[in-house]
C-alpha cells in the first residue's frame, strides 16, 4: 500500500482543507499519516477515520502579540478601536513606522524560530520511515518536507500553499523576503505545487520562474447532497460573517456600518481574539439587539448555520498582497448555503462573485461603504433573490470539494 505523510503547523481537526485532503488521499487507497501541532490539548497520537495523527508541541506566540490580544479584548470599545487602528493601519510618521516594523520583525523572528524547531522535530521523527509522498502545507512546513525528500524518506514532495505567503507583510518587509527564500528552496525540491486560486498560482509562477503553473484546488465544502431550491428572504434581513474574529477582517467597520442600515440584523458565526471587543462595541452603539454572536461552531454545521441567513459578507481590508489575493473558505460556504455575497473588491473575490452572479463588491471596506452596499442589496429584493439562486447553482456545479480535488496532481498510482 502507498504511504503519504501530511505536514501541518496547526491542528488537523480544526483545518478543513487539510482534513479534506487527508480523507481524499486515503480514499485513493493510500495509508495516510498526519504530523501536526497540538494547540488544543489533544493526545499526542490518535487514529481518526483511518488517519494516523502524530502531534508535536505547539509554538508559542510572540509576547507583544499576546499583549495586543489581551488588551484588545478587555479595553473599553473606543480604546480597543484605537488600539486596533494602530495595529492595523500603516503609520504616517517615520518614527512610528520604524517602531512598528521593528516589532513586526521581532514577531516574525520569534515565529520562525519556534517554527523551525517544530520542523526539526518532524523531520527527525520520520526520517527513518518510507513514504511515497510528503505533502507540506504552507511554507512553514516546507523545511521539514524538503529534508524528508532529500534524505530519501519520501519519494515525492508536494507543496500546498494555502495563501500568497510572499505577501504576508507590507511591501519590502523582512517577512516577505524570508518567506521567498523558504518557498524558493522548497519549490526547487518539490515534484508538485498546489495552491488555492488562479491569482496566487499565476503570481507564484512569475515569482519563482516556474515552467508550469501550480495546480489549483480551491478550498470548497463537500457537496451537501441537496439541489437548488427556491430562495427566501427573511424579515428583518439576516447578514452573516462566518469565521475567525481577528484583525484585518473589517469587523469593527462592519458593526459600525449597522448604525446606518435598516431592516437587517448582523450575526457573527465564529470566535477569535476580537469577539469580546466587538460585543462591547455593539452594545455601546445600542446595537445589542441587532448584532448577534453564535460563537464557536463545528465544521460539519457550517452550511446548516449559514442557510438561516440571506447575505454573507467579507469586508476584508486591503493591507497586504496576502490579503488582497485571499481565497477565503467562507466564500464557498456562503455559496453552498445559497447566500448572496458582499465582498471587498479583490481580484479573486471579484472573479467568483461577479462572474457567477453571486452578489456585489463593497463600495469600500469602511462603515460608510459597507452600509451603502448592504442597504442597496436589502432594498432590491429581486436582485437579492437572483444572487442567492446563482450562488447555490454555482456551488453545486463548480465549487464542491469533490470537483476541486480532481485537480490534485499526485494520484497515488
Amino acid at each position: 500500500m502507498k504511504r503519504a505523510l501530511i505536514l501541518l503547523i496547526g491542528e488537523i481537526l480544526e483545518d478543513p482543507r487539510v482534513l479534506k485532503t487527508a480523507r481524499s488521499i486515503a480514499e485513493r487507497g493510500v495509508s495516510v499519516t498526519v504530523a501536526c501541532t497540538n494547540p488544543s490539548g489533544r493526545s499526542e497520537k490518535e487514529d481518526f477515520e483511518g488517519l494516523v495523527i502524530r502531534r508535536f508541541p505547539h509554538r508559542g506566540e510572540f509576547i507583544l502579540k499576546r499583549l495586543y490580544t489581551f488588551l484588545k479584548s478587555r479595553l473599553p470599545s473606543r480604546m480597543g478601536q484605537t488600539l486596533a487602528k494602530g495595529h492595523e493601519d500603516a503609520p504616517s510618521r517615520p518614527l512610528a513606522a520604524w517602531l512598528k516594523n521593528r516589532v513586526l520583525s521581532l514577531n516574525f523572528r520569534h515565529f520562525m524560530g519556534e517554527n523551525m524547531a517544530i520542523n526539526r522535530k518532524m523531520a527527525a521523527a520520520f526520517r527513518n520511515e518510507r513514504f511515497d509522498l510528503v505533502h507540506a502545507n504552507d511554507f512553514d512546513t516546507l523545511p521539514a518536507g524538503r529534508e524528508l525528500k532529500q534524505c530519501g524518506a519520501a519519494d515525492a514532495l508536494l507543496y500546498d500553499a494555502h495563501e500568497y505567503w510572499a505577501g504576508i507583510g507590507v511591501h519590502g518587509s523582512v517577512a516577505n523576503e524570508q518567506v521567498r527564500v523558504i518557498e524558493r528552496d522548497g519549490i526547487e525540491a518539490a515534484d508538485h505545487v498546489v495552491t488555492v486560486n488562479p491569482v496566487i498560482a499565476e503570481t507564484m509562477q512569475e515569482e519563482y520562474g516556474l515552467t508550469t503553473t501550480p495546480a489549483v484546488v480551491m478550498n470548497c465544502p463537500y457537496h451537501d447532497g441537496g439541489e437548488t431550491v427556491e430562495p427566501v428572504i427573511h424579515s428583518p434581513l439576516r447578514v452573516v460573517y462566518q469565521g475567525k474574529l481577528q484583525a484585518f477582517r473589517g469587523l469593527d467597520e462592519l458593526v459600525l456600518a449597522f448604525q446606518d442600515i435598516e431592516n437587517a440584523e448582523l450575526t457573527f458565526s465564529g470566535f477569535g481574539p476580537l469577539e469580546e471587543s466587538l460585543k462591547r462595541l455593539a452594545e455601546s452603539l445600542g446595537l445589542g439587539d441587532r448584532v448577534h454572536f453564535l460563537g464557536r461552531f463545528k465544521g460539519e454545521d457550517t452550511v446548516t448555520i449559514l442557510k438561516e441567513h440571506d447575505i454573507g459578507i467579507m469586508p476584508f481590508r486591503d493591507v497586504t498582497l496576502n490579503m488582497r489575493y485571499t481565497s477565503p473558505n467562507k466564500m464557498f460556504d456562503y455559496a453552498m448555503a445559497g447566500l448572496a455575497i458582499a465582498a471587498s473588491d479583490f481580484p479573486f473575490l471579484r472573479q467568483i462573485v461577479v462572474n457567477h452572479g453571486m452578489g456585489v463588491m463593497l463600495d469600500a471596506a469602511t462603515p460608510e461603504g459597507i452600509a451603502a452596499t448592504l442597504s442597496r442589496m436589502i432594498t432590491d429584493k429581486d436582485a437579492l433573490l437572483a444572487y442567492k439562486t446563482a450562488a447555490r447553482r454555482a456551488a453545486l456545479e463548480s465549487f464542491t470539494w469533490e470537483k476541486q480535488f480532481a485537480a490534485y496532481p499526485w494520484t497515488g498510482a
